[in-house]
């Protein structure tokens, strides 16, 4: 006899919830609103007979076994998209789903993609971003670019990019940085300070000092308050590349610090792969090269360790 099978909607909820970490977020996803999303999610609890998350102050986490739970889910809807024939309908039309990091999307992917691009490549493509890393990749997605390794069964992962992390602002702002040094000028950064700190006690100062701060919780508005000249942010080679060619950014000083993560492409194994997911594959890896090249000319690359 065939065992009772949950609610299908409940489940894509949970699996949207559990990727985000984020019933709000899961609701934006699927088009519905968040009390329908946690209320898929309580009756799921309650078919299970366990939580499936501990429900915090604005935010959510997946409990022991809603961990469990949400691996064998992501399984179940990667083999259910591949064996309905959804992903080989969607490939016929050339459509690629790319899932990335949202500064990553924004900041990096965004100015190198141009109508001539996705002419040349003979894809449709659908991109999604997330603010936060994800802890698996929905079971439709073709490719993922991935802050941090990110390990999910059906799918390939691969080095993408590394980055180096430096102070930036405006040219005319540079020399007032050169003259006086960091802490005569707002630091702009995101949640965390820990980098500013490295780099300031590697100068032999304090954050404390500083004349101010202000705080962002993107690095792409970080980004965008540094080029309106509102203080020195902490931008890297890639986020920041576009605004470092354009001359809107620059890098007033040093020192320079290795990102603490790097990101990891991970690219659909399981079944066929369609010549369009290839192409876009190739061309991602093809302007990370292109990149490295760039960041290392430019002089923005630490020396590589023997």
């Amino acid at each position: 006899m065939r065992q009772r099978l949950p609610n299908l909607n409940a489940v894509r909820a949970f699996d949207a919830a559990a990727r985000h970490q984020s019933f709000s977020r899961a609701a934006e996803e699927l088009g519905v609103t968040h009390a329908s999303v946690s209320r898929h999610i309580k009756n799921l609890e309650a078919d299970l007979g366990m939580p499936l998350f501990e429900r915090r102050h604005r935010q959510v986490a997946l409990t022991p076994g809603g961990a469990r739970y949400a691996e064998i889910v992501a399984d179940a809807l990667m083999l259910i998209s591949l064996d309905t024939g959804t992903r080989a309908t969607r490939n016929a039309k050339g459509r690629v789903v790319l899932e990335s990091d949202s500064d990553l999307a924004a900041l990096w992917l965004m100015p190198l993609l141009t109508d001539e691009v996705l002419e040349t490549l003979g894809i449709e493509l659908e991109l999604r971003s997330y603010p936060e890393p994800p802890r698996t990749i929905a079971p439709d997605t073709d490719l993922a670019l991935t802050w941090g390794r990110l390990d999910v069964p059906g799918y390939s992962r691969e080095p993408f990019l590394d980055f180096t992390i430096f102070p930036v602002c405006t040219p005319e702002r540079a020399e007032h940085v050169r003259t006086h040094g960091l802490i005569a000028n707002k630091l702009i950064y995101d949640r965390g300070v820990n980098t500013w700190d490295e780099l300031l006690r590697r100068q032999g100062s304090s954050l404390s000092a500083a004349s101010g701060h202000l705080i962002f919780h993107r690095t792409q508005l970080c980004l965008e308050a540094a080029a309106r000249g509102l203080g020195v942010a902490l931008g890297d080679d890639v986020t920041a590349a576009a605004m470092l060619r354009d001359g809107r950014l620059v890098r007033p000083c040093g020192p320079s610090v290795p990102g603490r993560n790097s990101y990891y492409l991970s690219s659909v194994s399981r079944g066929p792969v369609s010549p369009s997911v290839i192409a876009m594959r190739t061309w991602l890896l093809e302007k990370a090269e292109e990149h490295v090249r760039w960041a290392e000319e430019a002089g923005y690359a630490l020396p590589k360790s023997p």
